[in-house]
């Protein structure tokens, strides 16, 4: 008897563990985000979500209509925040909205209407985002029209001036409101970071000190450990205008500015390795000449000391042997040696060029580049305008070729040939992946110029005669 009583309250016993594990299975289970949208004159069948990622978009479900004609998308993980684009299966953007803490919500959109018609009753955020969709395409409308009217003559240009101020006052005064009665959305994030600094007006007439106080609260506005902001195009805009605008294209400076925004990311992983990759990428092949110094600091000061995200071992060590070759080649920096054979097989360095510049020309008497660099290079030297001497390295392993070149072309310099040296391989010295390249060199052998073409020559000389005084 007793047996059978501890039988059954064994049994409900299983029962009750067994319903549990049912309710935890799922909730598991249970879509942690769940986005809908109702679009009316919408033919499409194909549908994309794709969210901005910096200054790129980035991929993150596809779908079609489900039963009850709805667009749906869904998942057991939550979604990051930031702008998200609902677009065609070809691609064609249909809208953007946000996503932030609330992720089940309804958008529906009408694209047969002449007017903007979009709404989203249960995300506030989507609310006021379409709000002021709405204000911004009317203002916008009225903006075309009085330009119009100032163009016809309808409006003078200070009436034009004073229309188009009083509606940049109102959208800023829409978003005011916005960010003061509703600091916790994440569209006041938003209006927040695109608010620009205010210079006071007691430095306003000095340039110097204005453009120093714009620049030192150019990021007061953008809270940079939130990584929702990166999902945003505001994020990039801004990026890209600090560093095109308000930084001197100059290595020092540059590496400065790079490692203070980072730091002002200092509790985001997310933020600080993607402005890590967004530096790297950047600066690695950089069109002004000397930004590679920044790409070898990035490499020393976060890839050898941290774990930066999508980082395999195998690409941090690529990332720092590129940074090790850069390192040898960097303005500022001695040339490396080169020993390689002259036309009558003696090896032969560029350092016994006694002159105050050096021209490492490395070239291949096949290339039609090469050659027109080549006649500019002539016109250079035969000139003695600069007082400059070659050292021509030709990366051609057909010496007969070569040699019968340089007699033909009376190519009256150092004429040397990369493909029989005593120093390493002038590809891997030199970073020398095509040709014509040319180097240039000041009297201590130090490189003040690298990669520019024939006709920059005067004009590097000049510069740092100018700069050496």
């Amino acid at each position: 008897m007793k047996d059978m009583k501890y039988s059954k309250v064994y049994y409900k016993i299983l029962i009750f563990v067994t319903i549990f594990l049912f309710i935890k299975s799922s909730a598991s289970t249970q879509n942690l985000f769940e986005i809908r949208f109702l679009l009316k004159n919408q033919l499409d069948s194909t549908f994309i979500l794709a969210r901005h990622f910096g200054e790129k978009l980035q991929l993150v479900d596809s779908t079609g209509h489900n039963k009850e004609g709805l667009i749906v998308f869904s998942g057991t993980e939550r979604l990051p925040g930031g702008v998200y684009i609902l677009a065609t299966g070809k691609k064609n953007r249909l809208l953007e909205f946000l996503v932030s803490e609330d992720q089940h919500f309804t958008i529906e959109a009408d694209f047969g209407s002449t007017e903007f018609s979009i709404q989203c009753n249960d995300s506030r955020d989507n609310q006021v985002f379409f709000e002021h969709l709405r204000l911004s395409n009317t203002a916008y409308t009225y903006l075309n029209k009085i330009k119009t009217q100032k163009e016809t003559g309808e409006l003078s240009a200070e009436q034009f001036q004073v229309q188009t101020d009083s509606v940049n006052s109102l959208i800023n005064d829409y978003r005011q409101k916005i960010i003061h009665e509703s600091p916790e959305l994440f569209i006041s994030s938003i209006f927040k970071a695109l608010k620009e600094p205010v210079i006071p007006q007691t430095i306003l007439n000095d340039n110097e000190k204005s453009y120093l106080y714009y620049k030192h609260h150019f990021w007061d506005n953008i809270d940079l450990n939130d990584d929702r902001m990166l999902r945003t195009p505001v994020f990039s805009q801004k990026l890209q205008a600090y560093f095109s605008k308000l930084i001197p294209p100059v290595p020092d400076s540059v590496i400065t500015a790079i490692d203070e925004l980072i730091a002002k990311a200092n509790t985001n992983i997310v933020v600080r390795d993607y402005l890590i990759w967004h530096f790297t990428s950047e600066y690695q092949h950089h069109s002004i000449m000397g930004m590679d110094k920044v790409f070898v600091h990035l490499a020393d000061a976060y890839f050898s000391k941290t774990q930066i995200a999508n980082t395999t071992e195998s690409v941090k060590q690529k990332i720092l042997e590129r940074s090790n070759q850069l390192r040898k080649l960097l303005i500022g920096s001695s040339a490396p040696e080169l020993w390689l054979i002259d036309t009558a097989g003696a090896y032969r360095s560029f350092k016994e060029i006694k002159a105050d510049y050096t021209i490492l020309f490395f070239w291949d008497f096949e290339c039609g580049v090469c050659k027109k660099e080549l006649d500019e290079l002539l016109n250079i030297v035969n000139n003695r305008k600069y007082p400059v001497e070659v050292y021509a390295i030709g990366t051609n392993s057909n010496l007969e070729g070569w040699k019968d070149y340089i007699v033909r072309n009376k190519l009256n310099w150092l004429n040397v040939n990369g493909t029989r040296s005593m120093t390493p391989d002038f590809h891997d010295l030199y970073d020398i992946y095509g040709t014509p390249v040319i180097y240039l060199l000041d009297k201590h052998k130090t490189i003040i110029a690298k990669r520019i073409k024939s006709d920059q020559i005067g004009l590097v000389i000049e510069n740092f005669t100018k700069s050496s005084l």
